[in-house]
Order: C-alpha cells, then sequence, then structure tokens
C-alpha cells in the first residue's frame, strides 16, 4: 500500500466531522420537533376525544328527534293525506251539488220562460177579452136601451089596454055590484073578520059575493108589475097568466110583508100577464104598490 499524504487525511477527516455535526444537529432538531408535535398531540388528544364523544352525542341525539320528528310527519302526514282525501270527497260531492243546482237552474229558467210565455198568452187574452168585453157592453147598452124602448111602449100599450078593458069591465060590473050590495056587505064583514084572526076558510074554492072562484090546484105566487087608476078604481097588471092558470073571474090576494093588502080579481088573462080589478073590501086609502106580492092562497 501507497502511503497517504497527512495533510490530505487530515482535510477528509475535517469534512466528514463536520457533515457529521450537521447531521446530528439536524437529527436534534428533527427530535425536538417531534417531542413538541407529541406533547402537542398528547395535550389535545383527551379534548378530541371528548369533543368526538360529544359529537357522537349529539349525533345520537338528532338521530332521536329526527326518528321522533319523522313519527310526528308520518301521523301528520297520514292526517294531512285524510284531509286531502276528506276534502277530495267533499269536493266531488260539491262538484256534484253543482253539477245538480245547474241542473236545477237550467229547468227553472226553463220554467221561468214557459211562465213569461204563459204571461205574455194571458195578456193578449185578457187585452182580448177587454175588447169583447167593451164590444159587449156597447152591445148590452145598446139592447138595454131597446128593451127600455120596448119595455116603455108595451107599458104603455098595456096601460092604454088596460084603461079600456077596466073601463069596460067597471060598466059592465057597476050593476051587479050595486044589486048585491047589501050581501055583498055582508059577506065582506064576514070575510074580513077571518083574515083578520088569521082564518084562510073558503067555500070550495068559490066566492058567492061576486060569482068569482080562487084558483085550484097548487098554489102559485108572482108580483103586481103596475098600478093604475081608472074612475077611482084601482087595477093592477101581474106577472101570472094563463100558463098559471090564471083565467078571468079568479080571485087571487095581494100582501105585503106577508100580511093580507086586498083582493085582486082578473078580468084579463093573457099567457104571461094578468090584469085584475082591485078590491079593498070597503076599506079606504088602500093602495096597491108595484112590486106587492100576489097569491093564490092566503094559506103559508
Amino acid at each position: 500500500m501507497s502511503a497517504v499524504a497527512p495533510g490530505r487525511e487530515s482535510r477528509s477527516e475535517q469534512q466528514v466531522h463536520i457533515l457529521t455535526k450537521i447531521l446530528v444537529v439536524f437529527a436534534a432538531g428533527l427530535s425536538l420537533a417531534l417531542a413538541a408535535l407529541t406533547s402537542t398531540y398528547a395535550l389535545n388528544a383527551k379534548t378530541i376525544t371528548e369533543s368526538y364523544d360529544d359529537k357522537v352525542t349529539e349525533a345520537k341525539s338528532a338521530n332521536s328527534r329526527f326518528e321522533l320528528q319523522s313519527s310526528q310527519f308520518a301521523d301528520e302526514r297520514a292526517d294531512l293525506l285524510g284531509r286531502i282525501n276528506s276534502q277530495k270527497t267533499e269536493l266531488a260531492d260539491l262538484d256534484q251539488q253543482r253539477l245538480s243546482l245547474l241542473s236545477e237552474l237550467e229547468e227553472l229558467r226553463i220554467q221561468a220562460k214557459q211562465a213569461e210565455d204563459a204571461r205574455a198568452r194571458v195578456e193578449r187574452q185578457i187585452g182580448d177579452l177587454g175588447k169583447t168585453a167593451d164590444t159587449q157592453a156597447v152591445l148590452i147598452t145598446s139592447l138595454t136601451d131597446e128593451v127600455r124602448t120596448l119595455r116603455s111602449e108595451n107599458l104603455d100599450s098595456k096601460g092604454r089596454a088596460i084603461d079600456l078593458v077596466a073601463r069596460l069591465n067597471d060598466l059592465e060590473n057597476r050593476n051587479d055590484v050595486l044589486n048585491q050590495t047589501n050581501r055583498a056587505l055582508q059577506e065582506v064583514v064576514a070575510g074580513f073578520q077571518e083574515r083578520e084572526d088569521g082564518s084562510a076558510a073558503r067555500t070550495s074554492g068559490v066566492d058567492t059575493t061576486l060569482g068569482l072562484s080562487e084558483l085550484d090546484g097548487p098554489p102559485v105566487r108572482g108580483r103586481v108589475r103596475a098600478v093604475r087608476s081608472s074612475d077611482g078604481q084601482q087595477f093592477a097588471e101581474i106577472d101570472l097568466g094563463t100558463r098559471d092558470r090564471v083565467r078571468e073571474n079568479v080571485k087571487l090576494f095581494v100582501t105585503r110583508e106577508g100580511r093580507w093588502v086586498a083582493d085582486l080579481n082578473i078580468v084579463r088573462a093573457d099567457i104571461q100577464t094578468s090584469v085584475g080589478r082591485v078590491d079593498s073590501l070597503g076599506r079606504a086609502n088602500v093602495v096597491v104598490r108595484e112590486g106587492d106580492f100576489v097569491r093564490s092562497s092566503l094559506e103559508r
């Protein structure tokens, strides 16, 4: 082996020693840093563990609350679903009612239209009836005037006929009346007494005073239509005639308010009317009036 120069060996060793020292110093620094980190970890490990345990507890509590809230939410959801279904059912019922109301409304509209049409028809009919009533009123007025005129003329002609018949009859009967005055007065007194006592007795339907007879068969009733006077003698026209079995020389009775007023001796009989001479049986101030009742018998 060749020998190494003393100067070179010392220089290499010096370099190695410096590097070693640097490495030692670096290792010491790392050891100190590691020691510091270890101390720090040791100091924070408990805090971290406790914090982790707290977080785990909070997580469990949160899970419990979540499960509770989930259960409540499920119940509320079920309740809400039930309400929704109930609301849907009510809504369906309301829709059905709405459809029914719409149908009823349509029917009511149809009925209202029909009622309006009926009202229009009634108004037209009322208008037509009003025109008809006006026309009938005019016709009735015209007919009434004609009937009034005809009746007046008829009454005038009947009055003249009554006067003539009354005069003729009065002349024919005056002689008989004078000849039988005494006997008539006696019969009159007896008959008047019987009437005042309410007696309705008659002798076989024949009046022996003047040869007059009472009307046989069912009783008849009528009214006095007109009264005329001639030579102090009253003559009455009545609404009874031959159709009512009334004939000449028949005695009828005039009453007023159910009381006897006078006798009526028929002198002329037509189909519907008759004329009679009023016989007051000697009583003064006896007046037969238009509208008095005429009876065939005084018995009720």
